[in-house]
């Protein structure tokens, strides 16, 4: 069983975006040279005619005119008011600040503890490890206390490696041109340049190394706080990325032809993760031509306007920029996305939470890299953010009472079943709400069943036998199903994505 990350964008609509984005490109919008400072903490901007949503934590200035500029690392962009909203949340610093309060008031090692929980489910793993330092200095002989600092040791240790672990990705892959590059856990075969991408500032391999080692403390640290310490690989976790979708491509169909539609994927039986970048994938081939083609006109503008050609280009200019950031973070969110649930795969499989060679549940293995996966639509990414891709599929297909039975997912049939790429989306679905339900509720029962279910090797025939085996356990660690079926439901009516939450504000 390969585990992938199913692609979820729609070429064809992607493609009318990307038009009507640079169609917008000839509109010249009026900025005034007078700001009022709106102490705001996120923008919603929507491109007139589209039904995409860009959601941007930050300062903004609300300008005399009807725009609105908004200050991000890479530059500034700038919209028209009348396509934004803008929305007072409690920042995540500010949040962060009162959680540690908290713990301060406590003083207690648990207390401290439970702020470095807090910590690293909202993505803040530096101050996670500082919560763990105060947990010590309040009671160095604890026992929770003792196994996080000794976890801490090993994340910022690095594995040791061999050539032999070289020539096997090398192997599989069948490519000697390729490069290595090594972290502290993870070596990558990959065929990107050397130099530093001009959006990045670095180049891409020691990016998505970088990436890589956040989803491996962030999983380890999650799991541990809660009190299920995992097993820690004892040599680095090997990843292969192509710097071209084609390569990919060309890879997967003698692999798996069936691969062609994953923008990644985790082959348990090699234990190697395989990405590509998603700015080549030819769902983003027209973002990517078009940004080109902005940057291009913008240059020409401000050359010819050193010339004294053209008067007034500045607001294309501005404008021009503004999508062309756009562009870069939506390609950024994407590629955040796929490697945050390919590397939980891998991460679940060496740590022996799911069973590499004896676990072959696939909702489980798809639910659990689906909800520690970072989504590319949430405003503040952690563990557990709510993907509203994943919650849509799952609400269409909670209106099929069979299709989304707790018996019909555990079982396997949700995906075995699935004819189409529709129904693998909504497959996906189901497993994330069911997990996502689980992770929060019934944590310690969730863990049972995956101990419980490390019996099945590769070659398991999943049949009805299978499934009754399935079922069984299930039932054996979570007892009465109509009644878990039941909360389940309750609790995904509760479920909201962020721009959800923040709609119902007033």
């Amino acid at each position: 069983m390969v585990c992938s990350h199913s692609r979820l964008a729609d070429t064809r609509l992607l493609g009318s975006k990307v038009a009507y984005l640079f169609s917008l490109c000839v509109v010249v919008i009026g900025l005034a040279t007078t700001a009022k400072r709106a102490v705001a903490d996120l923008l919603i901007y929507s491109p007139p005619g589209t039904d995409m949503t860009v959601q941007l934590m930050g300062n903004v200035d609300v300008n005399v005119g009807g725009t609105i500029s908004y200050r991000h690392p890479r530059g500034t962009l700038h919209f028209s008011a009348q396509d934004c909203k803008i929305v007072r949340t409690t920042s995540t610093k500010k949040l962060y600040a009162n959680e540690r309060l908290e713990a301060k008031r406590g003083g207690t090692a648990d207390a401290y503890l439970k702020l470095a929980l807090w910590c690293v489910e909202h993505a803040l793993i530096k101050q996670a490890d500082e919560a763990i330092k105060e947990a010590w200095k309040v009671d160095p002989d604890n026992r929770r206390v003792k196994l996080m600092l000794a976890l801490t040791r090993y994340r910022r240790g690095t594995v040791p490696s061999s050539p032999n672990i070289e020539e096997e990705i090398r192997a599989f892959v069948k490519n000697e041109d390729m490069k290595v590059a090594r972290s502290r856990h993870f070596i990558l075969l990959h065929d990107t340049p050397e130099n530093d991408d001009p959006i990045l500032k670095m180049p891409v391999s020691r990016y998505r190394l970088q990436l890589l080692e956040k989803v491996y403390d962030s999983f380890y640290m999650k799991y541990a706080l809660e009190g299920y310490p995992l097993k820690v690989p004892r040599e680095p976790m090997r990843v292969v990325l192509f710097n071209n979708h084609g390569d990919y491509l060309n890879f997967v169909r003698l692999l798996d032809p069936s691969l062609k539609m994953a923008s990644g994927f985790y082959s348990p039986k090699e234990n190697i993760a395989i990405y590509y970048q998603q700015r080549s994938d030819h769902a983003f081939a027209g973002l990517s031509e078009t940004s080109k083609m902005l940057s291009q006109s913008r240059e020409s503008l401000k050359r010819a306007q050193l010339r004294g050609e053209v008067s007034g280009a500045g607001e294309f200019i501005r404008f021009a920029k503004t999508l062309e950031l756009i562009m870069d973070i939506i390609v950024e969110d994407e590629e955040i996305e796929v490697v945050t649930h390919e590397a939980t795969h891998q991460l679940a499989a060496n740590s022996d939470l799911l069973s590499r060679e004896r676990f072959q549940v696939r909702w489980a293995h798809e639910g659990l890299a689906s909800y520690f996966e970072a989504p590319k639509d949430a405003t503040w990414s952690g563990i557990g953010a709510v993907n509203e891709t994943r919650l849509g599929y799952y609400r269409i297909l909670a209106l099929d009472p069979e299709r989304s039975s707790i018996e019909y997912v555990v079982t396997d049939r949700i995906f075995d079943e699935a004819g189409d790429h529709f129904s693998q989306l909504a497959a996906y679905g189901q497993a994330w709400a069911l997990t996502h339900f689980l992770m929060e509720k019934h944590l310690d029962k969730l863990i049972e069943f995956y101990r419980k279910m490390a019996v099945d090797d590769f070659e398991t025939t999943r049949d009805e036998v299978w499934q009754a085996k399935v079922l069984k356990t299930f039932k054996q660690c979570f007892g009465d199903l109509e009644k878990l079926d039941l909360e389940w439901r309750s609790y995904m009516q509760g479920l909201r994505t962020d721009a959800e939450k923040l709609a119902a504000q007033p």
